[in-house]
């Protein structure tokens, strides 16, 4: 355990990640935030035509940015740190990312 892990407060306030729950809901808020503003940067640039036409495929990587961010808020916002939480990811491809990961942190 790190020192920054072991400084924590224990109990129900703390998901097994590690975070108080007041901070993993305030994460959340900011990342929602933070995808609301990316969302309106992209139909920003997405509504001039040639724009739009240039960088069609950046203004999709921001969309899917927006919704990796919007992800991680719900499992901030609902997650108990188990590993069955990775079900409500509905990107797959992060889905897939969480399992490796998660996998890889188990072996070691």
């Amino acid at each position: 355990m790190t020192a920054a892990a072991a400084s924590l407060p224990l109990g129900g306030d703390v998901p097994a990640g590690g975070v108080p729950r007041p901070l993993a809901q305030a994460l959340a808020a900011e990342l929602v935030l933070a995808s609301r503003m990316l969302a309106d940067l992209a139909y920003d640039l997405g509504s001039d035509g040639a724009t739009l036409r240039r960088h069609m495929a950046s203004l999709q990587r921001i969309d899917h940015i927006t919704q990796i961010q919007l992800a991680i808020a719900d499992l901030l916002r609902t997650s108990d740190g188990a590993a069955d939480d990775i079900g409500q990811v509905t990107l797959q491809d992060m889905a897939d990312r969480l399992r490796t990961f998660l996998n890889e942190s188990d072996a070691a």
